[in-house]
C-alpha cells in the first residue's frame, strides 16, 4: 500500500508535536527520525509524497533559517546554526566521523571488495612465511630487525587497506609510503647487516642520518630520489597542495567567486579510490615477495614458488579488471600495463619474484 502525503504529514506531526523548540537535541533527533522513516519507506511513497519529501526539507530549512537569522548572536544561536549545519551535511559530529572508520565501508565500487579480497590473500601468504621463520631460533640484530619490520609492514598494510576502503585518501597514501620505506630498510639489512647493528644501537641521530629513506636507497645503489615515494609523500603526510586537491573539488562559481567543496570523513574521488586500493594490493604483493626472498632459506621452495606465482596471477587479474579498466575510462592507454602483465615477468624462482 502506497504511503501518501497525508500519512507523511501525520508522521511528522507525531514526531514534532511535543518537542520544545528550545530542546535542540530532541528537535534534531526527531527531524532525523522523520527523514530516516521517509528514506526507509521512499519506494513505498506515492508520487505526491515523494515530491513533497524532496521539497519539505527545503521549506523547513528556509523557515528555520529565517527564525535563526532574527535571533541575537550568541551561544544559543550558534548552537542552532551548528545543528542545522549537521542536518544539512555541511557540519560534522565527531562521533559520526569516527563511526565511518568503525563501520563497514559504504563504498560500492567493485574495486573495493576486489582489493580487500586480494590484499588479504597476499597478507596471509606473508604471515605464513613469517610464522615458519619464527619457528626457528635466530641470532643477530639483522634477523631480529627484519622479522620485526615485516610485522610492522603488516600493520601498515592493514591500516592502509582499512583507510583506502573508506576513501581516506591522504591517510592511506601515508601508510602505503611507510610500507615501501620499510621494505627498503629490510633489503638493506639483508644485504648489508652492519646497518642493522647501527639501527638497534641506540645512536638515534647517527641511525637517522645513515638510514633515512634517501640514504637507504643510496646504499642499495638506487637513486636517492624515488618518484613513487615522492608521490606518496605529496599526497600523504607532507601536507602539500596536491594532497589537499585529493580531498576537494571545485563545484562552480557564486557571484564571480570560485566555490570549492572539501571532504572530511573520506574523499570520494574515483581515481584516488582506484589508486589507493590498487597500491594496497601492489604493496601487499611486494611485501610477500620480499619476505619470501629475504627468508628463502626457511621456506619450502616448491610451496613458495606456487604461492608467489598464484599471488602474482591474482594481482595481475586485479590490475587488468580494475586499474586498466579505469585507465581506459579515463582516456588513458592501458596497453603498456596489459602487455607487461601478459608477459608474466614473475615466472621466476621464489627468491627472485620481486615486483
Amino acid at each position: 500500500m502506497a504511503i501518501g502525503l497525508r500519512e507523511l504529514r501525520k508522521k511528522l506531526a507525531e514526531l514534532l508535536g511535543d518537542v520544545d523548540p528550545r530542546d535542540l537535541e530532541t528537535l534534531r533527533a526527531r527531524i532525523s527520525d522523520f527523514y530516516q522513516y521517509a528514506l526507509e519507506n521512499y519506494d513505498a511513497l506515492d508520487d505526491e509524497a515523494k515530491t513533497s519529501i524532496d521539497k519539505t526539507w527545503e521549506g523547513l530549512r528556509a523557515q528555520i533559517h529565517a527564525a535563526v537569522q532574527a535571533m541575537r548572536d550568541g551561544p544559543e544561536k550558534r548552537q542552532i546554526v551548528r545543528h542545522l549545519g549537521i542536518a544539512e551535511g555541511i557540519h560534522f559530529p565527531a562521533d559520526g566521523l569516527l563511526g565511518i572508520l568503525e563501520s563497514p565501508t559504504q563504498l560500492i565500487e567493485p574495486v573495493i571488495s576486489a582489493a580487500r579480497s586480494v590484499s588479504l590473500k597476499l597478507l596471509q601468504g606473508t604471515l605464513d612465511v613469517l610464522f615458519d621463520v619464527t619457528r626457528h631460533t635466530h641470532k643477530g640484530a639483522a634477523t631480529f630487525a627484519k622479522i620485526g619490520l615485516f610485522y610492522w609492514a603488516i600493520d601498515e598494510l592493514l591500516a592502509a587497506l582499512h583507510l583506502a576502503q573508506r576513501a581516506f585518501t591522504n591517510q592511506a597514501y601515508a601508510h602505503i609510503r611507510t610500507v615501501f620505506e620499510i621494505l627498503d630498510k629490510i633489503e638493506l639489512f639483508h644485504v648489508q647487516p652492519k646497518w642493522a647493528e647501527l639501527w638497534v644501537s641506540g645512536e638515534d641521530r647517527e641511525a637517522w642520518n645513515e638510514l633515512k629513506p634517501s640514504e637507504v636507497r643510496k646504499k642499495l645503489g638506487e637513486p636517492k630520489f624515488d618518484p613513487i615515494y615522492s608521490f606518496f609523500s605529496e599526497l600523504g603526510p607532507h601536507g602539500t597542495f596536491k594532497g589537499l586537491q585529493a580531498r576537494g573539488a571545485r563545484i562552480g562559481e557564486v557571484e564571480g567567486r570560485k566555490k570549492f567543496k572539501i571532504w572530511v570523513g573520506g574523499s570520494p574521488i574515483e581515481h584516488h579510490i582506484i589508486w589507493t586500493n590498487s597500491y594496497c594490493v601492489y604493496a601487499s604483493l611486494a611485501t610477500l615477495a620480499k619476505c619470501t626472498k629475504v627468508f628463502e632459506e626457511y621456506v619450502n621452495v616448491e610451496e613458495a614458488s606456487r604461492v608467489l606465482n598464484a599471488s602474482a596471477e591474482v594481482t595481475a587479474d586485479f590490475f587488468r579488471e580494475h586499474y586498466a579498466a579505469w585507465a581506459k575510462r579515463a582516456g588513458l592507454d592501458p596497453k603498456p600495463l596489459i602487455d607487461w602483465l601478459d608477459a608474466k615477468p614473475w615466472k621466476q624462482g621464489p627468491g627472485r619474484s620481486n615486483p
